[in-house]
């Protein structure tokens, strides 16, 4: 191995792997996309092992540390990292409950109230419980249930909600005229034509007053229960399990006199339990099914409700519009073979919908669409390279500190309709270019890389085309290794072509009954789509915009392309550019969401810029990630939350590192000072305790029994992201000694801690089980 590879390994792998390696004279070979060549299977999975145990011993040095320090700490009670500086602590002893709990009137009802706005198939039951006279309760609840029939059908739903629709944009107008442009463009992040949380709750509201009898639920107080449950159920995130059991153990039973014949208490709340899930699934959730097009934000998961009406005129209107610009063409009907096909899933945006194009399942077309997906991957590597934004900005912020350029200068832009934008022929033919000197018969062969699920098999075999003119399309921290020739498959290239025509020009998509062809631009949400689109923006960059690359970098990220050069003409001319477009290729961008430090024409410069989740400052090139500013209530998955244990749950959910976007790159004191690094890991551990505190509210129904099982997971959750941080530390040389370990563990775990805290004494439910003063 020479020295340059050998200086690779270390900065990819670490010093450690690099001594194994030249100790057991391990021969690496680094290739153009940056990934490593083994030479065999056998020295592959001794350098995964090898690697997986360097990873290991580091962690298993960094729990030995914790312990030891924690073990110091119960002994000094000064320094327990959970207490607070203002005398408040986290409960870490079991606490002793003096006052009565109260009874769970519904705890011997097995399978939980969990209702679903698209899944109404599950039942209420319990199999242990023998229901008796439940048919007392049935000539007093009569009356009541003719009186709501009567009722319902004399409330005309729909005149109500357009009333309050047409009032909503009435509102709007007056208040458009009261408002700047920095308002109106926060509104634009909302669907337009959705009805708002007020507007709704006015409807339901009217609901209960007009058509629902009070005797149904016995008084105000329980109806105004029934409400708030509503309300809440509205604003459930997206997919949610919606349980009612809390809000039922809420009404006060005793005051509903249609159920004043049940002697039985448990039978009582039995009956009521089932009462009120007849009510939510069988009435209110059948006027939001009729009245609404039910769907979700495509920042979060918010749920948008517009009116039905209002969505089918919208979707003719977005039909119509593509007929008439040729986007959708009369199909094409042929017999010689069959074009992919699909239909569209139409979500909302501002004014308009976003198309997304959903495959139809076959198995031969999926396994042509892989075969062609690698093909085009390794076409589009070999030309143009693979997009890594921490690479691309660690030699930016290296060439600043090397050159000391008196200013940098940055636009950031998006591209406009970037799939639909897409000239067909032009993409067709660049893809021809980039085919001209690949021989006609290609080479589909295995690989032998690490595998993805590491515990069950170390190695897994992927197939590639072996070309010396195609490189792998494997990250550059990668392993790999060739197998022999005989497991191979030879494919032409004529084949492949033909297939790629297909997919750009007769995309098939299903509209309704009536099937289309996509005339301009390629679909979004196919699996070809997003290396096609690649292919043809990153041509335009390197044959449209070749003097800007000369003299800056240019980063590319799906549609969003930044520009960073010190010559600041080039930078004014780039800004020109990106308001004219490209005519030729149909590219143009959006003005509303370019940014840039350069002063032109009179436009607004920054002193930082957003490029795909990070804050970049223009002057240091600090670069910080960025959250999303929605309410974390909305984001946090709740997929499988009602499944298993749910401290399991808990732990799996707090275990997850990856969603707090922690990497070695912003954690790099080559990048960020210590004063940005501590800031992020305080942004960091706040949001660990803010998703915590949702997990455990929508988990735990009785928390106090669980509070020391929680405790532990969050300890142990704390120590794990500390060992993380400290790992990719070490990775950028910046911890050598135990102190410095010592002292950044204690750190992180204070930081955790106190987030923690925060959040707690911020939360009024939780705050009384887990906060002591």
């Amino acid at each position: 191995m020479d020295d340059l590879t050998a200086l690779n390994v270390k900065e990819v792998f670490g010093i450690d792997f690099q001594k194994f390696c030249l100790r057991r004279k391990i021969l690496l070979k680094r290739d153009k996309c940056g990934a490593f060549m083994v030479p065999n299977i056998d020295t592959l999975i001794e350098c995964i092992c090898a690697l997986e145990y360097f990873k290991i011993k580091i962690n298993n040095q960094l729990k030995i540390m914790q312990k030891c320090t924690s073990s110091k700490n119960s002994l000094d009670d000064k320094h327990d990292v959970s207490r607070l500086n203002d005398g408040h602590k986290i409960k870490t002893k079991k606490k002793k409950f003096h006052e009565e709990v109260r009874y769970d009137n519904l705890s011997f009802i097995k399978s939980e109230l969990n209702i679903y706005l698209f899944n109404t198939s599950s039942s209420l039951s319990s199999p242990d419980f023998i229901i008796n006279n439940y048919e007392d309760s049935v000539p007093m609840i009569s009356p009541l249930l003719d009186q709501f029939k009567k009722k319902h059908q004399k409330f005309h739903y729909f005149s109500v909600l357009r009333h309050l629709i047409n009032k909503k944009e009435n509102d709007l107008k007056e208040n458009n005229e009261k408002t700047n442009d920095k308002k109106e463009n926060d509104k634009k992040s909302e669907c337009k034509y959705a009805v708002n949380k007020k507007q709704l709750c006015l409807f339901f509201d009217l609901i209960l007053s007009k058509v629902v009898p009070l005797k149904m639920f016995g008084k105000f107080k329980n109806l105004k229960k029934i409400k708030t449950t509503i309300f809440c159920l509205l604003d459930a995130p997206s997919f949610k399990a919606f349980n009612l059991k809390p809000f039922i153990n809420n009404l006060d039973i005793f005051s509903i006199t249609w159920l004043q014949n049940i002697k039985s208490i448990r039978i009582k709340w039995f009956i009521m339990a089932k009462f009120a899930r007849w009510f939510f699934v069988g009435f209110i959730f059948r006027i939001l099914r009729t009245c609404f097009h039910i769907t979700a934000s495509r920042n979060n998961n918010k749920r948008l409700y517009i009116m039905r009406s209002t969505w089918r005129s919208v979707k003719q209107k977005f039909i119509k519009k593509a007929k008439h610009s040729n986007i959708l063409q009369p199909d094409v009907k042929c017999n010689e073979w069959n074009p992919p096909i699909g239909t569209y899933k139409l979500f909302p945006k501002y004014s308009d919908v976003r198309p997304i194009f959903k495959p139809e399942d076959n198995d031969n077309n999926k396994i042509h669409e892989y075969t062609i997906l690698k093909f085009l991957k390794q076409l589009h590597n070999t030309k143009y390279g693979i997009t890594n934004f921490p690479t691309k900005w660690e030699s930016i912020v290296q060439h600043k500190y090397d050159t000391k350029p008196t200013k940098l200068y940055f636009i950031c832009c998006d591209v406009m309709n970037a799939f639909g934008s897409i000239i067909q022929e032009k993409l067709y033919n660049i893809i021809q270019s980039l085919c001209k000197d690949l021989p006609e018969f290609l080479i589909l062969k295995y690989y032998v890389i690490k595998s993805e699920k590491f515990r069950s098999e170390i190695i897994c075999y992927k197939q590639y085309f072996s070309d010396p003119n195609l490189q792998l399309p494997l990250a550059s921290d990668a392993l790999y290794t060739h197998t022999n020739y005989n497991q191979c498959q030879w494919i032409k290239k004529s084949w492949l072509l033909e297939k790629i025509s297909k997919y750009i020009f007769y995309q098939k998509v299903k509209i309704n009954v009536k099937s289309y062809i996509i005339g301009k631009g390629i679909v979004q949400g196919s699996m070809l789509s997003p290396i096609l689109s690649d292919i043809y923006y990153n041509f335009i960059l390197h044959e449209e915009m070749a003097t800007y690359l000369k003299a800056g970098e240019i980063i590319k990220y799906m549609d969003d392309i930044l520009y960073v050069t010190e010559n600041e003409i080039l930078a004014k001319q780039f800004l020109q550019l990106t308001k004219k477009g490209i005519p030729q290729y149909n590219c143009y961008f959006k003005q509303s969401k370019t940014q840039t430090n350069v002063v032109c024409d009179g436009n607004k410069a920054v002193n930082s810029i957003t490029y795909i989740g990070y804050k970049i400052n223009c002057t240091s090139l600090e670069i910080i990630p960025v959250h999303p500013s929605t309410d974390l209530y909305y984001l946090v998955s709740f997929f499988g939350i009602n499944n298993g244990n749910p401290l399991k749950v808990l732990e799996r959910r707090l275990y997850n590192i990856a969603s707090l976007k922690l990497s070695k790159f912003i954690l790099d004191k080559a990048i960020n000072s210590e004063k940005t690094i501590l800031i992020i890991l305080k942004r960091i551990c706040l949001l660990q305790a803010k998703r915590a505190c949702i997990l455990i509210k929508e988990l735990f129904h009785y928390i106090p029994g669980s509070i020391q099982n929680i405790l532990k997971v969050i300890k142990n959750s704390n120590e794990r992201i500390t060992r993380y941080i400290i790992r990719m530390f070490l990775l950028t040389h910046k911890i050598k000694k135990k102190s410095s370990k010592l002292i950044w563990n204690k750190r992180i775990l204070h930081m955790l801690w106190r987030s923690y805290k925060t959040v707690l004494l911020q939360d009024k439910v939780l705050q009384e089980y887990f906060i002591t003063s």
